[in-house]
């Protein structure tokens, strides 16, 4: 009885570890942040009831800033593990880099088109520069 069980625990540990390494083979490369671009990176899935709204403003941003800003959906359901990565305790969640791909803020939940234009010419107007003297 002792033999059936070892083997099977055995079997069982070899089924995970390669279910999980065709997971990680499958894993998604993350399209954040824009080389050169102030990048908006938005976090939700679609059994998340607040991100269809949040989804829609960061398309109609997207309109009216064109090729200066990039405005990039990520569903966390087609890249596992993504949320732990970047600590994404909230969805919808949205995160901010600048020009150099530098994360400077995470605002969690729905945002509105005001704040989120806000936070973007922020970060469009880049670091305020040093006094020479």
């Amino acid at each position: 009885m002792f033999r059936r069980q070892f083997v099977a625990a055995v079997l069982g540990s070899a089924l995970i570890a390669l279910s999980a390494g065709a997971a990680a083979a499958e894993q998604k490369k993350e399209p954040f942040p824009v080389a050169g671009k102030v990048t908006v990176v938005d976090f939700g899935a679609p059994w998340c009831a607040g991100c269809p709204e949040t989804e829609q403003v960061m398309r109609d941003l997207q309109k009216e800033y064109g090729d200066k800003v990039a405005f990039v959906i990520i569903n966390v359901d087609e890249y596992r593990g993504i949320e732990d990565k970047y600590l994404i305790e909230t969805m919808p969640s949205q995160m901010f880099y600048d020009k150099t791909g530098e994360p400077i803020w995470i605002h969690k939940g729905q945002i509105d088109h005001d704040t989120l234009r806000e936070r973007v010419n922020i970060l469009l107007e880049g670091p305020d520069e040093p006094e020479k003297k």
